[in-house]
């Protein structure tokens, strides 16, 4: 798969602990069926549920209902200026066709992983996408920071308790930001809004300006009826040396996955039967040295070239039925990460 030739491109175009007494849920792992059939994702609740064992489950069904083949729109638009004399860019639009499967469940822990595909057949081009992790009543998460910092990022009880964190992921398993938030049911609406979190700069933009260094966003995801939405109530926030926040306009982000019988995505499963057990080992390592460090600063470039290439390397020879070993994974990582030295602290909304 030309894996490595596109990923520039596709980066340019997208925004991209225990819970106690929960109820368990069998284990899942693998890919999804194709395209779910929407009437089973549409309305997994009735209303909001009247006890905390429903709403679990009511939440859990609906992070699954954003399992399927999509095609994908994303819609970014500046519509207020904040600081004096900004004016607001163009609006930027984009697209691709991916599928979203589930590559872990234990119940109050569920993690989808997105596979975009472009292209068919034997010319097809194969792109690992994004992944998002939800955790019922998370302990902790770990947050960007500023500065290519991140922390393990405590999580109050009380703003824990009924609620999931939504860690999201880069193409390489890398960090990219994390959320608190709940879902609501209410008035025939499955809809999940996050706390205000911070993330590096989207990739659609982080080489093309140097003007902001944290865009500042509140997530929401919507089940729809023909899929499901995710919008982005963006900030773009300069950070000075000292940590002071100032806001230079506002964004609004729409990214919209509207179910799909269309496209042909068995290229794209292919490479996840042949990738799975090495991109299995690469979440695990990214998981472990989180633990272990509590905080670093990502590097995006290693010997002059971006980071990911070095884990999408070694995935290649994994789908070429080559060994790669563990070693070879940390080794990437020591690499990508530093000793923490940023001492910026997240704002507070």
């Amino acid at each position: 798969m030309r894996t490595i030739a596109l990923i520039a491109i596709v980066a340019l175009t997208t925004a991209c602990a225990s819970s106690g007494g929960a109820k368990r849920q069998p284990a899942l792992s693998g890919l999804a069926p194709a395209t779910p059939a929407p009437a089973d994702y549409q309305r997994p609740c009735n209303g909001q549920p009247a006890t905390p064992e429903a709403a679990y489950d009511c939440d859990r069904r609906s992070i699954l209902g954003m399992v399927g083949d999509f095609t994908v729109k994303f819609a970014f638009d500046e519509t207020l200026a904040l600081k004096p004399g900004y004016k607001p860019k163009p609006a930027q639009r984009s697209g691709g066709d991916e599928f979203v499967f589930v590559v872990e469940d234990r119940g109050d822990f569920i993690a989808l992983q997105h596979i975009l595909v472009a292209g068919s057949g034997k010319d097809a081009i194969v792109i690992k996408h994004w992944r998002q992790d939800w955790q019922y009543q998370p302990k902790e998460v770990l947050v960007f920071r500023g500065n290519n910092h991140f922390a393990l990022q405590p999580v109050d009880a009380q703003a824990a308790r009924g609620a999931w964190s939504q860690s999201v992921y880069e193409v390489d398993d890398a960090p990219r930001y994390a959320g608190v938030g709940r879902w609501d049911h209410s008035n025939g609406v499955d809809a999940w809004t996050s706390d205000f979190t911070w993330r590096p700069l989207p990739r659609r933009e982080y080489t093309k300006r140097n003007d902001y260094q944290v865009l500042g966003a509140i997530n929401r995801h919507t089940l729809t009826p023909g899929g499901w939405m995710h919008e982005q109530d963006n900030q773009k926030l300069e950070l000075s040396a000292d940590g002071k926040t100032t806001a230079l306009v506002r964004e609004v982000g729409i990214n919209s996955y509207e179910r799909t019988e269309k496209v042909d995505f068995s290229p794209g499963r292919e490479y996840w039967k042949k990738t799975e057990a090495f991109w299995r080992d690469v979440r695990a390592a990214w998981a472990d040295a989180a633990q272990r460090r509590k905080q670093y600063d990502l590097q995006h470039m290693l010997d002059e070239r971006p980071r990911f290439e070095a884990l999408f390397n070694l995935a290649e020879q994994a789908a070429k039925g080559e060994t790669v070993t563990r070693a070879s994974i940390d080794a990437v990582l020591e690499r990508a990460l530093a000793p923490a030295a940023a001492k910026t602290a997240q704002a507070k909304p």
